[in-house]
């Protein structure tokens, strides 16, 4: 047997923090991610907002479906926040209030990007996370496209396969 020399007890430790790091177990094998239950996700809807010096925007959320609340199917949205501008690039972090056609409101923090294409048309990705209120915990993400003018101000119109989720945040 080996003597337990503190070079040799240090090596042991090293060793067994980087397995643990990434994420081997007793058996060798990686350890599984834990799944992300979908907590509420709409298909439909759309967004407008305007980007100058700050960004704020509203919308609808429709085609929801939440298991659990039956009769949670669309919602209104208001945003507002700042932006940044980068190579034509604008990326938004906003607060977000949600407010469920039962009744019941979520507050977000996300921040949006939003990339020009060809034909003043525009794609929209969004992640963010709840602050408060029915769903929180929870990680959210949406993703649509639209139009785009832009004079004084830049102004978004996402209404084209426009989805919105929210995914237990407690679990990943």
């Amino acid at each position: 047997m080996f003597s337990s020399t503190p070079r040799r007890l240090t090596a042991g430790a090293v060793v067994l923090a980087g397995a643990l790091a990434l994420g081997l177990g007793t058996s060798g094998g990686a350890a599984a991610a834990a799944p992300q239950a979908t907590l509420v996700t709409c298909t439909g809807g759309g967004f407008t907002m305007d980007v100058d010096s700050t960004a704020t925007g509203s919308g609808t959320l429709t085609g929801c479906t939440a298991p659990g609340h039956p009769d949670l199917t669309s919602a209104t949205i208001k945003m507002s926040g700042l932006p940044t501008l980068s190579d034509g690039i604008v990326e938004t972090t906003t607060s977000d209030t949600i407010k469920w056609n039962t009744g019941a409101q979520t507050r977000l923090t996300e921040a949006r990007t939003f990339v020009p294409a060809p034909g003043n048309r525009v794609t929209e990705t969004g992640a963010g996370a709840t602050d408060n209120g029915l769903f929180h915990p929870a990680d959210e993400e949406e993703l649509g496209s639209g139009t785009q003018t832009a004079n004084h101000v830049r102004h978004f119109s996402i209404n084209n396969g426009f989805t919105f989720a929210l995914t237990d945040g407690a679990l990943g």
